[in-house]
């Protein structure tokens, strides 16, 4: 009878304990299941813009190789290195960080740093020469390479149904038996990225190489996490959570470039804004916007006072513009730093804004945020009018200023005196070495670029 009594009390407290497991249980099923969905959705879109920015990119390089003029080279070089950063912001946003994928990096790296190299000199005074057509022809047969893979795994993916979350099980695991069509894809093309034989990729890319070595470690300063990175970013955007699903992936896999993948989707989804943060000091690298730019409204020089205003909000101040282009209803802006009144050239920042409404559309702070200290310049040891001595009679110098740039061979910053001049009705700029006299460089400058003759 006791047991009796006993078991009627237990029964209806076992039964609601039970009902309230099951409730409980079934909540943080959907739970993880929305999560998963979430994790799912994102790798999927990741990995669909990788294969259209692969397949744009290989494109463009294709372009590189037909058109035969400066005003056209300039832009399609400028979007070989959009492209490549965009992939590269793509790779990070997948869960391939227990599978070598490095190479494959390093080539998307490789490729924005030549074509940003070669985009930003003037192509009318020093035009593609053999060696670098012949890099950009192996660079337009790897891309196509990995562009028929990436196609075969997208195929893959979208008729057998295939899931990024498998992927991470199969990776975690390294499950023979499972379907790992995606791992292999991947494994094939980084495989394949390892047998390219090496490029010449010319002094410039040498030396920018034994600089990121220097930059393996990373800024100094305090670590960030994921979380805070998060912030950064959108604090650096000026835009609030507001529901969105903002992206933060592991940048590199901590080999070469210390830094967090942000995704900050616009309100619409239409379009997103990816950028990098360094897990130390919690600096915005670079960032791009992948909005349309509509009808253009804006002039040249309201368009530079907009990047001016966007550098000075974000602490670089006494900052001059040294370069100008536009393409594409768009204004590119290499900003320069002054200190004691020399131009700072290897701290470049460049900014794009967009000539519809003003807004900085692409910001890239590499060179600043790696070259960036404070120097100890010497005095130069040639006056403004010795250096003006040493340029061509038939060069007329219409101003000089004190510019740090590099060397040309061996990469150290050499003290010049900028002098800008004109011959035949183009523009100069001649770059004497303050100490030898030397004449380290000659850029031929676009004169119908507005303001030009203010810089």
């Amino acid at each position: 009878m006791v047991y009796g009594a006993t078991a009627r009390i237990l029964f209806p407290i076992a039964l609601v304990a039970l009902v309230g497991a099951g409730v409980w249980g079934y909540q943080e099923h959907n739970e993880k299941n929305s999560v998963l969905i979430k994790a799912e959705n994102s790798y999927q879109r990741a990995f669909h813009d990788l294969t259209y920015h692969v397949d744009k990119l290989h494109d463009e390089l294709g372009k590189s190789l037909v058109v035969n003029s400066r005003r056209q080279m300039t832009p399609t070089l400028t979007n070989v290195w959009r492209l490549s950063y965009a992939a590269q912001a793509d790779v990070g946003q997948l869960p391939l960080t227990l599978m070598p994928f490095n190479k494959t990096e390093e080539m998307l790296s490789r490729v924005a740093d030549f074509s940003y190299r070669v985009a930003v000199r003037d192509l009318d005074k020093e035009p593609l020469n053999e060696k670098e057509y012949g890099t950009l022809k192996s660079l337009h047969k790897q891309a196509k390479d990995i562009q028929d893979e990436l196609r075969n795994v997208q195929t893959n993916v979208i008729d057998k149904q295939l899931r990024w979350m498998d992927v991470e099980t199969a990776l975690a695991s390294d499950d023979k038996k499972s379907d790992n069509t995606i791992v292999d894809g991947f494994q094939t093309i980084e495989k394949k990225v390892q047998e390219y034989p090496d490029l010449d990729w010319g002094v410039g890319i040498q030396s920018l190489d034994k600089k990121k070595q220097q930059r393996i470690k990373g800024i100094d300063g305090k670590p960030v996490g994921a979380e805070e990175a998060k912030r950064i970013a959108m604090e650096f955007l000026g835009v609030k959570d507001g529901g969105r699903n903002i992206e933060v992936n592991d940048n590199g896999k901590g080999q070469e470039y210390t830094a967090y993948s942000v995704r900050i989707p616009s309100k619409d989804n239409k379009s997103a804004i990816n950028m990098d943060v360094t897990k130390r000091s919690g600096k915005v690298v670079w960032m791009m916007d992948e909005r349309p730019v509509g009808e253009e409204k804006l002039s040249m020089k309201q368009a530079e006072e907009h990047g001016k205003t966007f550098l000075t909000k974000h602490g670089y101040d006494n900052m001059v513009v040294s370069e100008i282009d536009s393409y594409e209803r768009s204004a590119l802006f290499t900003f320069v730093p002054v200190q004691d009144g020399v131009r700072i050239y290897p701290d470049s920042v460049i900014v794009e804004v967009a000539l519809d409404n003003g807004e900085v559309t692409a910001f890239n702070a590499t060179e600043y945020l790696f070259n960036h200290k404070k120097r100890l310049l010497s005095e130069p040891k040639l006056t403004k009018e010795e250096a003006r001595k040493r340029v061509n009679p038939s060069v007329k110098v219409t101003s000089e200023r004190l510019a740090l740039i590099e060397g040309k061979n061996d990469g150290k910053e050499v003290l010049t005196w900028e002098l800008s001049g004109s011959f035949e009705g183009n523009a100069y700029s001649i770059y004497v070495n303050a100490s030898t006299g030397d004449e380290e460089e000659v850029v031929k400058m676009d004169t119908n670029k507005e303001n030009e003759s203010e810089r």
